[in-house]
């Protein structure tokens, strides 16, 4: 998404970033590269094709809360899909609909990030 890098770069220096990804082989292999820089941002990467599970199943969403290790009510999670958004709040993450880079922004200064 263009003019997301110095969102996610601000957002690093205050919390942990976590991504959650459907996709398969291929496409991770193709981003990995293009996108290392922007990915570094993230203590990990967390891939439906590795671990089995896809957005917006709930097992999915609690497979993630799981292994990053706190509370769901804790967690921002940013998606594209509305689908997705409202698999996340089910599962009581705090979920924003990214439609463009000022949703992610607007959602930072809340935070007061």
């Amino acid at each position: 998404m263009p003019g997301i890098a110095p969102l996610l770069t601000r957002a690093a220096k205050h919390l942990p970033l976590y991504a959650f990804s459907n996709t398969n082989p291929p496409h991770v292999a193709h981003f990995s590269t293009a996108y290392a820089d922007v990915l570094g941002h993230f203590r990990k990467i967390f891939l439906s094709s590795t671990i089995g599970l896809r957005k917006p199943d709930a097992a999915a969403y609690d497979h993630v809360v799981k292994a990053i290790g706190v509370p769901a009510q804790r967690i921002v999670f940013f998606d594209d899909s509305a689908d997705n958004v409202a698999g996340a709040r089910a599962r009581g993450l705090i979920a924003v609909h990214v439609t463009s880079t000022d949703d992610v922004a607007r959602t930072l200064a809340e935070l007061g990030i």
